[in-house]
């Protein structure tokens, strides 16, 4: 990810406080702050994320202006009028990030929810070491954001990391919901998780759900994400149900209704979702577990799985060279 960090400022939330406490000056980009606010910002590109993009109208995107610092007070108190209504506040930190992207400019909104945490303190009077509790502190550089929006400024595109708040009993979208009034896309480890119950769904009730068919369904999503492809609901459908096309229609149908579109691989963390593919892992009745790579599941000469007469499963591990006992 080709990212430059070109000015950061923070400002402060307190719910006992009629208004956002702002900053006059941007943040000093000290190697240590660039490292934190450069993490921050990558962050937000996960799997997590919500991505779509928005009309030119949009007023979230008319409050983006290159005016950094106006734009980002102006866009701290538009965010404060909804966060406001949660049943549960606590002190926030907002980080906005004006960087590059691909050489491409970019505005960031990052909240930081802050925790507590403890240190250590030499007291000189006692000659003791005492355990100090740190309020208000703000979280580690490799923790995600507790909510955050990055925008394209030349394409709109956006990616939202987003967390409901409660209100009136009721739990809310606010950010996609009220500030983007947007329905942004669905993320890809949402898609990935809907596909996979969809599928297994749909082949329960023709009897076709068993383990074989799972470890189907996530060899197909690996492959998709393998090739760096877009993840797409109708050829997957395909795949899974080739020889049932009642059960393929039902599938098509069903998972529509979350994923109306192909989803995108543009900008994620193709390695860490690849990564989290990449095995397939079994838990036998007996309480054996297995870890078989993806690359291994399909070799005939490494790992076969066979349906014994009487209904129970054989797995033949073929070709060991040597076993290592890992504790």
């Amino acid at each position: 990810m080709d990212l430059y960090i070109k000015k950061a400022i923070l400002h402060a939330f307190d719910p006992g406080q009629p208004e956002i406490t702002s900053s006059e000056n941007l943040m000093e980009l000290t190697p240590v702050m660039l490292d934190y606010v450069t993490k921050k910002v990558e962050k937000i590109y996960s799997d997590d994320a919500k991505r779509g993009i928005l009309s030119e109208e949009n007023h979230f995107l008319s409050l983006v202006t290159d005016d950094f610092i106006a734009s980002t007070i102006t866009v701290a108190n538009f965010w404060r009028e909804e966060f406001i209504l949660s049943e549960k506040q606590k002190q926030n930190d907002l980080l906005f990030v004006a960087y590059e992207l691909d050489t491409q400019p970019h505005f960031a909104f990052i909240r930081l929810s802050l925790r507590d945490s403890f240190s250590h303190d030499f007291d000189t009077t006692t000659g003791q070491i005492k355990i100090r509790k740190t309020e208000s502190s703000l979280p580690g550089a490799g923790s995600a954001a507790d909510e955050a929006i990055a925008i394209n400024r030349k394409t709109f595109s956006y990616h939202l990391l987003e967390k409901r708040i409660k209100y009136n009993g009721k739990n809310y979208n606010y950010f996609s919901e009220n500030l983007l009034a947007e329905k942004p896309d669905i993320s890809v480890n949402k898609a990935i998780k809907t596909i996979k119950k969809t599928a297994e769904s749909v082949a329960k009730s023709y009897d076709d759900n068993d383990f074989a068919f799972s470890q189907k369904v996530q060899n197909a999503v690996f492959h998709a994400v393998e090739k760096q492809e877009n993840l797409n609901p109708e050829a997957l459908a395909d795949q899974l149900f080739a020889d049932n096309l009642t059960a393929r229609l039902a599938f098509k149908d069903q998972v529509k209704e979350e994923i109306p579109d192909k989803i995108r691989f543009e900008q994620m963390p193709m390695e860490k979702i690849e990564k989290k593919l990449s095995n397939q892992k079994l838990s036998l009745s007996n309480g054996i577990e297995m870890i078989v790579p993806q690359s291994l599941y399909e070799d005939a000469e490494t790992v076969e799985f066979i349906q014994n007469d009487d209904g129970t499963y054989s797995i033949i591990i073929k070709n060991i060279e040597e076993i290592k006992n890992k504790w």
